[in-house]
């Protein structure tokens, strides 16, 4: 599936619409991967994900402390949003250190993974591939591959 976004304001009813209505994974978390250059939008999208879920702490990239996890308490089946940020990580046994197996074992978690490149061939539960490019104008395509 193939959407374009016309300008990052919009990722938010994008992400309504699309993210925040994902089915629960049955037995393990879902992830959200993100994919695009520096600047593309992984991070805003993660920040209107979690304006969607009431969340109202200040979302940022957690580029420097690698994984952020904030509480939801207004959602039917998503308890905890997990936003990681691997772009830092040299391979996938530095994510397993932060407690990998532990973060995707939760049925209660959605996790949006920033740069998933960075730790290739970590164990993935249900899996939902975000690939953003910025287009002419400013405009946003989002590829999106569940599997």
């Amino acid at each position: 599936m193939i959407d374009i976004v016309h300008n990052l304001p919009d990722l938010g009813e994008w992400a309504d619409r699309y993210i925040i209505n994902l089915p629960q994974a049955d037995g393990s978390a879902t992830v959200v991967t993100l994919s695009g250059d520096l600047g593309a939008g992984k991070t805003s999208l993660v920040k209107e994900v979690a304006a969607h879920l009431d969340i109202t702490e200040d979302i940022t990239s957690p580029t420097f402390v690698i994984m952020k996890a904030y509480p939801v308490v207004n959602h039917n089946w998503i308890k905890r949003l997990v936003h990681i940020d691997a772009y830092r990580l040299d391979g996938k046994a530095d994510l397993e250190h932060l407690g990998w197996d532990d973060i995707i074992s939760d049925p209660g978690t959605l996790v949006c993974l920033e740069w998933p490149e960075m730790v290739e061939g970590i164990t993935m539960p249900r899996q939902v591939t975000i690939t953003i490019t910025i287009g002419e104008d400013d405009t946003r395509t989002l590829s999106i591959q569940e599997g």
